[in-house]
């Protein structure tokens, strides 16, 4: 791990606004640039006050946004190779390129956590240093080589080395030690990180990982709990178990670390108790969940799915609130953050919208389009989080284009 600082040495330069692809009305107030070549992930404090930005070619930068400048610089000391994501896709515009994709800032501003597929530290935003850096860990299984239902697979790809599914026998889901070789055991790493979340003062983090598992760890202790709610079998109408995907799409923490809030492709968000692992709520839907947000005063919780069900809940009762209004036939949301005076939602979008709700009824109240990187084909960009500021008379973004942009609220709405 390195940290560098280079608050003396670096500064915000507002780019020239632009106009060429901005609706009339449209346009920030103000525009600065955080990545010259576009971000891979960014995350806003609560508090409005940092970002940190994870670039595709030069590491992850801690911005302090109010002083207008890049604070420390952080690299997660991983091996540089080319990125594969879990759905099989790979680019080649990431081959050299930093591989953080998932990012988190505590509610106190106290510390930062950053991860990869394997791998998480965290950061102290106070001193830019780095306070740990963990790697997932591995199970104890037993592959059969001879699992003839993949004989078509192995016959077709016989370069593949990577065992299926159905020849994995899981012995130890939490270590993998005495290790009998002979019998096909070895170490694996059963699900990849998709998602992160980081307590107050950085006491506990939390991990979602492709296999619908997710562990809280108290770092003073080393306490880990393993919530399987997502891992359980759903069965049919003849009791037998239905394969269904259970990937962990995202999660968000409670400041105190004490109940985490999670969605996944298995259509449902929890939230739970990180003492006991017992679910509080479980909010359904139709369709995987793909965006969760937490009120950081425990008011309400945001879940929001692949088509068009996007709620806020009650946190005390567990009943919804409001569905949001929207009037495409689907919508996505890539970030959600709820205001300090529990009268909005924010959310964000990958085609560009950043978006103010009224929570009681779920009304869209004032929208704008972030602006995509002059060049880029298509003209678009995905919003990776948002916050309010000013005294919530403004909201500021982060997206993929690699610009912080802040937008004014109306003030009909304030």
């Amino acid at each position: 791990m390195r940290v560098k600082n280079l608050f003396s040495s670096m500064v915000i330069i507002a780019t020239t606004l632009i106009s060429g692809c901005q609706p009339a009305g449209d346009k920030p107030k103000q525009q600065f640039d955080h990545a010259q070549s576009g971000a891979f992930a960014a995350s806003i404090s609560n508090s409005g006050q940092y970002s940190v930005v994870s670039t595709l070619y030069h590491g992850v930068a801690l911005w302090d946004l109010n002083a207008n400048g890049a604070k420390y610089q952080w690299s997660h000391d991983i091996e540089q190779k080319p990125l594969t994501f879990d759905e099989g896709e790979s680019t080649s515009i990431m081959s050299n390129s930093n591989v953080i994709f998932a990012i988190a800032i505590a509610d106190n501003d106290s510390h930062a956590v950053l991860a990869d597929k394997h791998n998480f530290s965290l950061w102290d935003i106070n001193t830019g240093e780095n306070t740990g850096f963990w790697q997932v860990r591995k199970s104890k299984v037993q592959i059969n080589k001879d699992d003839t239902s993949n004989a078509w697979v192995n016959r077709n790809n016989p370069a593949s080395d990577e065992p299926k599914a159905s020849q994995i026998t899981v012995l130890d889901r939490t270590k993998c030690i005495n290790v009998n070789e002979s019998n096909g055991e070895q170490c694996m790493m059963l699900g990849t990180i998709r998602a992160v979340d980081v307590s107050d003062n950085g006491n506990s983090i939390v991990i979602g990982k492709s296999n619908g598992m997710v562990t809280h760890i108290t770092l003073e202790s080393g306490r880990r709990l393993e919530f399987l709610g997502h891992q359980r079998d759903l069965l049919d109408e003849n009791g037998e178990a239905i394969q269904i995907n259970n990937a962990i799409n995202s999660i968000d923490m409670s400041p105190n670390g004490k109940y985490v809030l999670t969605g996944s492709s298995d259509q449902a968000a929890y939230l739970w108790d990180t003492t006991s692992g017992q679910v509080v709520h479980k909010f359904r839907h139709s369709s995987r969940v793909i965006h969760v947000a937490l009120d950081p005063k425990a008011r309400y919780a945001f879940t929001a799915d692949s088509k068009k069900q996007a709620r806020i809940w009650d946190l005390k009762t567990g009943n919804a609130i409001s569905n949001l209004d929207f009037i495409n036939r689907q919508e996505i949301f890539s970030s959600a953050r709820f205001s300090e005076n529990g009268k909005w939602l924010l959310t964000g979008a990958p085609t560009r919208q950043l978006t103010l709700w009224d929570v009681k009824t779920g009304k869209q109240l004032q929208q704008w389009h972030v602006t995509p990187r002059k060049g880029s084909r298509p003209q678009s960009a995905v919003v990776y989080s948002a916050s309010f500021i000013n005294n919530e008379t403004q909201v500021i973004s982060e997206s993929s284009a690699g610009l912080s942009e802040i937008w004014d609220i109306a003030r009909e709405h304030r």
